[in-house]
């Protein structure tokens, strides 16, 4: 037997890593390792079946502006005959949670000889609906108002079709409800997390005006922006989630019969001592996940039979 058989092996049994990351780690094909470890697994050699983990994309999308004629600065009401040129996108960036490879697509890396990028906007629209459509879970800021809905404006122009189910974690919408933050901007809210050092590229309304005009160095700055966006999207993100009481169930997502915390997945979890969660006829044990800090609730009521008969109802 090879060594990184072996080593495959070894990972299998005293890792949670996934088959994936045991083949990233090994420099070695998904396909590869699967086949080894299935086999040993049949041969009831692996005792440890390999658990599933919800598939997490962090993502962040830059679009241009509308151009449109107008009659003067203020207070305007622009009609639609009015627009020149719509909305476009110019390029996104992505990263799978828990991986350290950035994925990222722009309308002008697809050979363009010209400043007409645009003409490649499709190519950069499938490419980011091939990875919504592989994920369980996207994380954007301002996703569910903006990047989510920007792109399903253009799913529907190409006739590409809904993307199979996810669901939309939204720091922004978890700062807004928990906090008074002087601007929920995530450049100002990256700030409050433990390892700031400094916010996000800078950047004005000439960068747009330039990538408009087909200018390679500003297209190639605002990828980098959009590259920056998501190392900042998480570092906001670990630092609020704890506090997301609307969090996707991320425990359903893993095929084991484990407790799990529902806003990270960890098994880490610490009851807390003389701390209960109470509603009107019912008392529950309180955990904290040892990993994020999420505060949960069991399901199982703590009280006896005798004392939830003896509890009376507002009349």
């Amino acid at each position: 037997m090879k060594d990184w058989k072996k080593e495959a092996l070894e990972l299998a049994f005293t890792t949670e890593l996934s088959w994936r990351k045991i083949a990233n780690k090994l420099g070695k094909s998904k396909s590869t390792v699967s086949d080894l470890l299935r086999k040993a697994k049949d041969d009831n050699y692996l005792h440890v079946a390999e658990v599933h983990k919800p598939k997490i994309l962090l993502f962040d999308i830059e679009t241009s502006m509308i151009k449109a004629f107008v009659w003067s600065l203020w207070k305007q009401d622009i009609n639609i005959k009015s627009i020149i040129e719509d909305w476009y996108v110019i390029c996104y960036s992505a990263r799978w949670f828990g991986e350290t490879e950035l994925i990222h697509d722009s309308i002008h890396l697809h050979g363009a000889t010209d400043y007409n990028f645009k003409e490649f906007e499709f190519l950069v629209v499938q490419s980011l609906w091939a990875l919504l459509d592989d994920a369980d879970i996207i994380i954007a800021y301002n996703g569910k108002s903006f990047d989510r809905k920007k792109m399903n404006t253009k799913f529907l122009e190409y006739d590409l079709p809904e993307p199979s189910p996810y669901k939309v974690i939204d720091p922004m919408l978890i700062i807004k409800g928990n906090f008074a933050f002087t601007s929920n901007k995530m450049d100002f809210a990256v700030r409050y997390t433990e390892d700031y050092e400094s916010g996000k590229h800078s950047t004005d309304i000439t960068l747009w005006h330039k990538c408009m005009a087909g200018d390679v160095s500003s297209l190639d700055y605002m990828l980098s922006y959009c590259d920056q966006d998501i190392e900042v999207l998480e570092k906001v993100y670990l630092a609020v989630r704890h506090w997301d009481k609307n969090s996707p169930n991320l425990a359903l997502l893993y095929d084991d019969d484990k407790p799990r915390c529902n806003g990270c997945g960890s098994d880490k979890l610490t009851k807390l001592e003389n701390k209960s969660f109470n509603t009107t006829l019912s008392s529950f044990s309180v955990l904290r996940c040892d990993d994020c800090g999420k505060i949960l609730r069991d399901r199982v009521n703590t009280l006896s039979k005798d004392k939830r008969k003896s509890l009376l109802m507002n009349a």
